[in-house]
């Protein structure tokens, strides 16, 4: 199996409080809906530009009303976009069936409900990014804002002519294709970072259709509630720290050939797990094959010229690899009975790690999750010695193996690498 990461080419925030705000730089993304908070009126300053009663104010960039008080929304979309190369270079990796997530990571929330559901649309105009930060006084225009999908006064508008949506009081908030939705619902208990399955629209975009991006948003129930506020913000591709949002590529490259006869399997805890062939350090961007040697830990003595410990054993096809960072225990590649089994063939198990999805200049811990098979009870016990065991394991079926009793055991010896520049 493999999983291989693409990160964005742009993003920024579209705000319907400042309709000409441009935040391309600003390392913080934001999915918000703050309708309820009165106090953020200033004084009845609504950003509509439609109106006759609004006028432009130029140092604030935005409209205000003097006069007669009007509906008010306070909306925060999140837009992302990924390069076209990096798109084909996904479609070059597998042939097969795949899955496809987006990933973002929360930096802030507040105000949260109990449960609340996230959109994810594939945008239908392109845009520019601009170079201005939320703080930024008086406001950057540079790029794409609520209104304009590039530098204000001198871009197209966001338009439903485009794309399918409903727009409010302020004109604007991007445009996409409403037939491809994702959603991701969130309970009171649930991990706060997104985690989408755009498996759809990244086969969308391998059609031949453009690729302009993604938007994420609340649901327009949630938007057009004017008593609505909750603040979710995520870190963007312009943070400092390790979380910038990706997509994340799965496919199954895994295959599990073993000899027919005289295979022997880890049938206890008490085993030892090595790499075979780590160098310590990892260009950032190559492709590596990691070789794995399991032997018990207390093997039995033998008559023999040569060493009982050179008797390696394999890992039983229920075998799974995670990367962990080194320093703050995260999982960056968490276990996958689909996308991240490892591999046997006549030399051992291993399996492949694309490194272009690990920051470099970090440090990275491989785990091994497998299954032992209980030998004291069940269909296993009928044999009272090894060999019969391994010879049962090699006639069993799949679906005869995960019948038998079993325990999971998560292998932390330490097998650890670094990715440099």
């Amino acid at each position: 199996m493999a999983v291989y990461k693409i990160f964005p080419n742009k993003d920024a925030t579209l705000y319907s409080r400042t309709p000409f705000k441009n935040t391309g730089r600003d390392e913080i993304l934001e999915v918000s809906v703050k309708n309820s908070q009165d106090y953020l009126r200033y004084t009845g300053k609504v950003p509509i530009e439609t109106s006759p009663y609004y006028e432009y104010d130029y140092a604030y960039n935005e409209y205000y009303n003097t006069t007669t008080p009007a509906p008010f929304e306070d909306l925060s979309r999140s837009i992302i976009s990924f390069s076209n190369s990096d798109i084909t270079k996904l479609k070059s990796l597998s042939s097969s069936s795949f899955k496809a997530n987006l990933r973002m990571y929360l930096a802030f929330a507040q105000n949260l409900s109990e449960d609340y559901t996230l959109e994810c649309y594939p945008l239908s105009q392109s845009w520019d990014m601009g170079t201005g930060k939320f703080a930024d006084f008086p406001y950057n225009n540079t790029g794409t804002s609520w209104v304009y999908t590039g530098q204000a006064q001198n871009s197209p508008i966001w338009s439903a002519a485009s794309g399918t949506m409903s727009y409010l009081y302020t004109t604007g908030g991007g445009s996409w294709n409403q037939t491809l939705q994702s959603t991701q619902s969130f309970e009171y208990t649930s991990d706060k970072d997104i985690n989408l399955d755009v498996t759809e629209i990244v086969d969308y975009w391998f059609s031949g259709s453009a690729n302009y991006g993604l938007i994420v948003k609340h649901s327009a129930s949630l938007e057009l509630n004017t008593s609505s506020f909750m603040d979710l913000k995520f870190f963007s591709m312009d943070t400092h720290t390790i979380y910038p949002p990706c997509i994340d590529y799965k496919w199954d490259d895994s295959t599990y050939y073993l000899s027919p006869s005289n295979t022997k399997y880890v049938i206890t805890n008490d085993f030892v797990l090595l790499l075979e062939n780590n160098p310590g350090t990892f260009k950032e961007g190559s492709i590596y094959q990691f070789r794995m040697k399991a032997r018990d830990k207390y093997p039995a003595r033998q008559f023999t010229t040569s060493s009982v410990y050179l008797n390696w054993k394999y890992l039983p096809e229920n075998s799974y690899w995670a990367i962990q960072d080194y320093k703050t225990e995260e999982m960056i590649i968490d276990f996958d009975e689909n996308y991240t089994k490892v591999s046997a063939d006549y030399y051992g198990n291993y399996f492949n790690i694309y490194m272009n999805g690990l920051q470099p200049e970090r440090y990275y811990k491989i785990l091994v999750k497998t299954r032992i098979y209980y030998t004291s009870y069940g269909p296993l016990s009928l044999y009272d010695n090894e060999d019969a065991i391994y010879d049962a394991l090699n006639t069993y079926s799949p679906e005869e193996l995960d019948s038998l009793p079993y325990q999971e055991v998560i292998v932390d010896n330490d097998l650890i690498f670094k990715i440099t520049r």
